[in-house]
């Protein structure tokens, strides 16, 4: 009997955990404080009113938010004719999340209305290694959540549908 297989996953996973580690040393070390130093530069320079927040109340799980924060939406409920109730528009978000395995998932909640339908599932930008995530990164993770909320914020229905599959449109095409 050999157990030669067995030791090469041993050795993997060992690798794995040692990756954590490092990971989680790096993301203490300098990503922290990188991530909330570029999100706070991004909001002065861009005029973004936005604020950044530090979500720690679990060490190794952390997650640093840029959020444009909460609003009445300008929808009003009327509860009898002299009052309004107002609903409240909960703003867009972008996130640096640390991962259980100490990677960073960086990720956009979309701003919604409560009580109108259910907010839009979030999007997923990336998931990366401490190492790889650079200034030039978060910029770009900035820009994509300011085009996700700018999405949002003028939805209508000037967006030409996606094109059809079946019989009649690639007869369409073919034309």
């Amino acid at each position: 009997m050999t157990y030669s297989k067995i030791i090469n996953k041993v050795k993997s996973m060992n690798s794995i955990l040692k990756n954590t580690e490092s990971y989680r040393k790096e993301w203490k070390k300098n990503k922290k404080k990188m991530i909330i130093n570029n999100l706070e530069k991004i909001v002065k320079e861009s005029g973004l009113i936005a604020e950044v927040i530090v979500h720690d109340q679990f060490e190794g799980l952390e997650a640093i938010s840029l959020t444009t924060g909460t609003k009445e939406s300008g929808i009003y409920e009327k509860v009898s004719k002299a009052v309004k109730k107002p609903l409240i528009r909960i703003g867009g978000m972008l996130m640096f999340q640390q991962l259980f395995n100490g990677k960073i998932s960086i990720w956009v909640n979309y701003p919604y209305i409560e009580g109108i339908g259910d907010p839009k599932a979030p999007k997923m930008l990336e998931i990366v290694r401490p190492h790889e995530l650079k200034d030039v990164n978060i910029l770009r993770y900035a820009e994509q959540f300011i085009d996700a909320i700018t999405e949002w914020e003028d939805y209508d229905d000037d967006i030409p549908p996606a094109p059809g599959i079946g019989f009649n449109h690639q007869a369409a095409s073919i034309k």
